[in-house]
């Protein structure tokens, strides 16, 4: 037992230093206009690491003073902005799409720290840790407009048709389609896109991240 709790933590301490080491280029904008690039990284759910070159000393920022960030840390950079996606509950959201409706995700990953547990005879057994990756989907009206829960990757989750349904009701032709499972919770990407170019008469623009 001693050895495979050792190598645990030989695995988070290894798992956790690779993480702090990587940085990817980002680009801070502050509520006052201002911005500042460098190198960034979210930490702790609600804030960004930065420092302007690799050896500069970092510094940490809460997203309650930005107004966004945006880092390359995937084929094309993400933006992430900080929205209320609950009432009182602040969280740091991926943008997707962007136009008449807003698209968000809220990722939530990492492992779930291993624990004992009581075994035959009294002897106490070690569950090992497991790995999470949870998706919750959000849609806004436009940038001041109510955000919405659309729902997640988890089985539990709000369910999609209905929700995504009741949201779009003002555009027919796309709650059929999500009614008759043309759109599903996979889709929600394509669905977004649908009502901003097909059910508004103005164009907007869409910005894909």
């Amino acid at each position: 037992m001693k050895k495979t709790t050792l190598l645990v933590l030989i695995c988070c301490f290894v798992g956790s230093s690779i993480a702090i080491a990587q940085k990817d280029a980002g680009t801070i904008y502050f509520k006052n206009g201002n911005k500042i690039q460098g190198l960034a990284k979210l930490v702790n759910g609600d804030q960004v690491k930065f420092k302007k070159n690799k050896g500069d000393k970092p510094e940490k920022y809460h997203f309650e003073n930005l107004e966004q960030v945006v880092i390359n840390d995937r084929e094309e950079p993400s933006t992430y902005v900080y929205l209320e996606t609950k009432k009182g509950y602040f969280n740091v959201v991926r943008e997707l799409e962007i136009g008449t409706v807003n698209l968000y995700v809220l990722e939530q990953t990492g492992y779930s720290s291993p624990m004992f547990v009581g075994g035959a005879n009294g002897q106490m057994n070690m569950a090992h840790g497991n790995y999470y990756d949870i998706k919750n989907l959000y849609v806004r009206r436009g940038i001041n407009g109510e955000i919405t829960h659309l729902g997640s990757n988890q089985l539990f989750s709000k369910n999609f048709k209905n929700a995504a349904s009741t949201y779009f009701s003002d555009c027919p032709v796309l709650v059929e389609k999500i009614l008759n499972k043309e759109f599903k919770k996979k889709h929600v990407r394509d669905i977004v896109n649908f009502y901003n170019l097909q059910c508004n008469d103005q164009h907007v623009l869409i910005l894909k991240k």
